[in-house]
């Protein structure tokens, strides 16, 4: 009956068996060898891996669920076959991709490495325009993923690039691929262009291939956004307009005019809309990074919109999100744009949505719009989805006859002050539904009025804390937090909680029916009663509890007495070297066939679905057995010494006798940076000898010794020591995890410029690229530090970029992250192509340019924001001037002019200096307190007013004056800098307001940014102030910085 029982259990818990696994040990375990043609890893879930940079005669292809072997391998000494079929201009090329056609690799990547496919070969010097065009049909239209890749490396080149990949999905039957006829400055008389035809998988695909070319580089439009859809978007701005570009199978290869040394995939659209009010496009749904290209008729670059964001990605999505607005132009124009992406098998989708009407209202003061939220950003007192006068704001009418309007702010009232909801009944300025005036409980209402936390609109009182639940019922939202608190109901009483997570409280802190709270233990409730022998029961009871603990807790604390407390912070660190040594070792992998047991050896450090945060140690133990009879075994483990990361094994070297148990040994691993870990491999070695002392002594050899300082003396003395070691094999445990995204940052995918693009007092600046994005690299100078002071300096800077990590505004520098892992940090932050604003200001320096009054007043408008948003999160600049705010656009209409940047670092470098003038900032801005170390967020609004001056004027603050010391001796007597007739009224008020000579009378930056919006208002009655600017010359400017920006980049690509 019992074995029937188990049989029974056995059949109705079947394990879950991978294709290749005959017997299963666990779900996706297999309990001996996996079948023929698959990875003996255990999981028999891949086709068996074929080294394709060895001679190899056969290759294993996926086939549904099983793996088909073929020996049909293209035989060959580099990456080019020696025999490809030549195709000749106009000619049509019928071939077949079946279980019977060659095998080989691609020089594009692909998951699975051997595919069934076919080389074909162009001969250059036949092309004669500048695109040859490549059209693929499927002729027999079978259910089958084809793909066409193309490059241009020659057969010498040891790593061949991919130029262009196509795909063609099953349910498709043909598309084209558009290739530039890029040819090399060389004079060689034969250049080539070589395309891998495959298959994904098996199959039976018959296909045609025709190669032509095409004149010039006009190609049609994808797809046309018109007035008709724009109208409709504009009508409901929830409305969405989705469009799937298909680049994948349709894009188009070329250089983008806006990145004309980077060859990317994109498809084109147009735009003809006009209308009061903007489109927003957002590519961020699918979180990949992509670009939108804006160019002319005339085929040339308006501008270009990188899709990543700046900083970690948790801020927000890759992708780009651009707002094209449609009041730019008079008349319908219509406009030319590329969605574009370096990734050659990757689809953008795009969302198109209308936003901002009227501008919200923004010349009248009323917001402005952000294109990072897709809507409004209104002032105090403005609302809804155009800034419109509210109605109702806080909590006053801002209407004189207020009858028959509800208030904006409450449930189910709009920006107009109107019911959203015709089933509205509006009493007291207030939506309500008839249900909750009638005392009952209607399917839209959250709560019966009159109970707690609910509202006479029969909404929970979110405002007071609480929060609906699906029994229609409000609850406090600090409820279930173990303590008694207290309540402000809507009708403004209040109450405390009767319980809290105590014996017999209900979830909403209520005591159950027939309990009341007890006194004697809060959060608890008691019976009404209670009889005089249950309270002598639950005192002795109560009583013997108590003393089982406290004997629990002694016993506790004599075995804990017993052991040492690890110190975690030994496993952060790197364990000796180990000199690899493999000579007479075979590759075997931990089976018992083998004598030996590891597992698992694929580590995920408990992330199997997750990524492993930086500077999160994390471990795993990891089973070693012998299975020798009579030998003992020693394995040693490997590590890397590489500051980027630490795996440490306890132990790192471990010998087991015969006939021993399984031994655990756990490895700790810490990431110090994002970086790839994933498939990264860990090498150990595994040696049976019958003596221990050999062991031990071949341990004692490898220690502390690499390849390098390997000596022949070793050499012969390993040769000895290994008569006495009968088996010696090696093999890797894997990594299958993945670093989290952060911004602590790999330097290695940080492509640096040689030299420098700024220097200052702080260290020295340079261009890169990193992840496709380009970045500014700041490298502190520490020079003449001591060991213990650079250290310092170097934790408190990680601290300052720790918090620059989570500030994230439109007015502030994006920070990207920092390298921390080596001794001397660096910091990555936004390139901007303009540089900063200080290289405008002054006439000696070669940017200079006359700037427009509306546009500096935009520039100290986002200033101000800037410095507001810091001084709201208790940061301090201390280093505020035109030479720290970057420049993002140079027309006065971008929703950012200027950005805000180097604050923080000043404050930490500049206090370790050993200068005898201490001080923080530049001295001509800093404020006269600061002259005796004493700073404020008063001590910026100075600085905001010099450079304000310096904005206003263009010319160099102080510069009639000798030295420092004089500078510093006029501030301190109350001087100022001269404000001319020619400033206006409301700039010169700011400026006097803002470096007053005591701190407490300076104005705030809200104060500043109220009164600069008035000053942009007042801009248009000031023309004179432009007279002598230059639409031209800045243009001029833009472009210059632009091509020198692709200039460098080009250069950091080409090294």
């Amino acid at each position: 009956m019992i074995s029937i029982i188990i049989q029974f259990i056995v059949i109705g818990n079947a394990l879950q068996c991978s294709p290749g696994c005959p017997t299963c040990l666990t779900n996706y375990t297999c309990a001996d060898s996996c079948l023929p043609g698959y990875e003996q890893d255990n999981s028999c879930t891949h086709c068996q891996w074929v080294n394709p940079y060895k001679p190899v005669k056969e290759a294993y292809i996926p086939n549904n669920d099983e793996c088909l072997k073929t020996t049909n391998v293209i035989q060959k000494t580099g990456w080019l076959p020696s025999n490809i079929q030549e195709i000749k201009l106009n000619e049509r090329i019928i071939f077949t991709l079946n279980d019977n056609s060659d095998v080989d690799y691609s020089f594009c990547q692909y998951k699975q490495k051997y595919r069934f496919g076919k080389w074909f070969k162009i001969n250059l010097n036949q092309v004669t325009n500048a695109v040859f065009v490549a059209e693929i049909e499927k002729i027999n239209k079978a259910p089958i993923i084809f793909s066409l890749d193309m490059t241009n490396s020659n057969s010498f080149d040891q790593i061949p690039q991919c130029y262009a990949h196509n795909q063609m999905s099953k349910d498709e039957y043909n598309f084209t691929m558009m290739v530039p006829a890029y040819k090399s400055r060389s004079n060689k008389n034969d250049e080539f262009v070589y395309l891998f035809a495959s298959i994904e998988g098996s199959g039976n695909a018959e296909m045609s291939l025709t190669v032509s070319q095409m004149d010039g580089k006009y190609f049609d439009p994808y797809y046309i956004f018109t007035q008709e859809v724009a109208d409709s978007l504009a009508s409901d701005l929830t409305k969405e307009e989705f469009v799937h570009f298909p680049v994948k199978a349709r894009g188009i290869h070329d250089y983008s005019y806006c990145a004309q040394c980077r060859l990317m995939k994109f498809l084109l659209f147009r735009m003809n809309f006009k209308g009061d009010y903007s489109i927003l496009l957002d590519s961020t749904t699918a979180d990949k990074v992509n670009y939108l290209q804006e160019y002319t008729v005339n085929n040339t670059c308006k501008v270009l919109y990188i899709g990543k964001p700046f900083g970690h990605s948790l801020n927000r999505n890759n992708g780009f999100k651009v707002r094209i607005r449609g009041d730019e132009t008079p008349q319908v124009t219509e406009r030319f744009f590329t969605v574009l992406t370096e990734d050659k098998g990757s689809d953008i989708d795009v969302v198109f949505r209308a936003i901002c009407p009227h501008d919200c209202n923004h010349k009248l003061g009323q917001g402005m719009c952000v294109t990072e939220e897709g809507k409004c950003r209104c002032n105090p007192g403005f609302g809804g989805d155009d800034c419109h006068k509210l109605c109702y704001y806080n909590n006053q009418w801002q209407v004189d006859d207020y009858k028959g309007l509800c208030k904006y702010g409450t449930y189910g009232c709009d920006s107009y002050c109107q019911c959203n909801d015709p089933d509205y009944i509006q009493r007291n300025n207030l939506c309500i539904y008839p249900t909750c005036l009638s005392g009952q409980l209607g399917p839209k209402d959250e709560c019966a009025q009159g109970s707690d936390g609910c509202t006479e609109t029969c909404r929970c009182d979110t405002e007071n804390g609480f929060f609906r639940t699906e029994n229609n019922r409000c609850k406090y939202d600090k409820c279930g937090n173990g303590v008694i608190d207290t309540m402000i109901l809507s009708d403004g009483k209040i109450k405390k909680e009767q319980c809290d997570s105590g014996v017999n409280c209900d979830s909403f802190c209520y005591c159950v029916d027939g309990y009341i709270p007890d006194p004697d233990n809060p959060g608890s409730c008691m019976s009404k009663r209670i009889s005089s022998g249950a309270i002598i029961g639950i005192i002795l009871g109560s009583s013997a509890g108590l003393l089982f603990i406290i004997g629990l807790f002694i016993l506790l604390f004599f075995i804990l007495l017993r052991y040492e407390r690890t110190n975690i912070e030994i496993f952060k660190q790197q364990q000796p070297t180990y000199h690899y040594y493999i000579n007479g070792s075979l590759n075997k992998e931990p089976l018992k066939t083998n004598r030996y047991k590891v597992f698992p050896y694929e580590l995920d450090y408990g992330n199997e679905n997750g990524t492993t945060d930086i500077e999160d140690t994390r471990f795993e133990r990891i089973e070693v057995k012998n299975y020798s009879k009579n030998k003992y075994m020693m394995i040693i483990f490997h590590t890397p010494n590489n500051p980027k990361f630490v795996f440490h094994f306890e132990p790192q070297v471990l010998i087991i006798r015969p006939h021993s148990p399984s031994k655990i040994i756990t490895s700790y691993m810490t990431i110090h940076c994002t970086t790839k870990i994933r498939d990264m491999k860990i090498p150990y070695t595994v040696w049976f000898s019958k003596s221990k002392s050999t062991l031990e002594s071949i341990a004692e050899l490898l220690k502390d010794k690499t390849f390098d300082n390997w000596t022949q003396d070793d050499q012969k003395q390993m040769e000895k020591l290994c008569k006495s070691i009968t088996k010696h094999y090696h093999f890797n445990l894997t990594i299958i995890t993945d670093a989290a995204s952060s911004t602590h940052i790999d330097m290695d995918e940080l492509n640096i410029s040689e030299k420098p693009i700024a220097e200052g007092a702080m260290g020295q600046v340079y261009i890169g690229n990193y992840r496709s994005v380009p970045v500014a690299v700041k490298i502190f100078k520490w020079q003449n530090l001591t060991e213990e002071e650079m250290n310092e300096l170097k934790q408190e800077v990680i601290a300052e970029c720790e918090i620059m990590s989570k500030l994230r505004n439109p007015f502030i520098a994006n920070y990207m992250g920092s390298v921390t892992y080596l001794p001397q940090v660096t910091m990555v932050i936004q390139y901007f192509v303009l540089g900063s604003l200080g290289e405008y200001l002054r006439t000696e320096k070669e940017g200079f340019v006359k700037l427009p009054y509306k546009l500096k007043i935009k520039m100290l408008f986002d200033t101000a924001r800037g410095m507001e948003f810091l001084h709201e999160n208790n940061i301090l600049h201390l280093d505020l001037k035109p030479d720290n705010l970057l420049v993002n656009s140079l027309y006065s209409d971008s929703a950012c002019c200027v950005k805000i940047t180097d604050f923080g670092t000043s404050r930490v470098v500049k206090k370790k200096s050993k200068n005898e003038d201490k001080g923080l900032g530049t001295p001509i801005y800093a404020a006269p307190e600061t002259y005796f170390d004493r700073y404020s967020f008063e001590s910026d609004v100075y600085s905001f007013g010099v450079s304000a001056w310096e904005i206003f004027y263009q010319d160099e603050p102080y510069k009639e004056f000798k030295s420092i010391f004089d500078i510093k001796n006029y501030v301190e007597s109350g001087k100022r800098l001269p404000l001319g007739d020619s400033m206006p009224q409301i700039l010169k008020e700011i400026i006097s307001e803002s470096w007053k000579q005591e701190p407490e009378q300076r104005i705030t930056f809200e104060q500043i940014t109220r009164l600069l919006l008035k000053a942009d208002n007042d801009s248009e009655n000031h023309s004179e102030l432009d007279i002598g600017v230059s639409d031209e010359r800045i243009e001029e400017l833009i472009l210059k910085r632009t091509q020198h920006m692709q200039n460098q980049i080009c250069d950091l690509n080409h090294d």
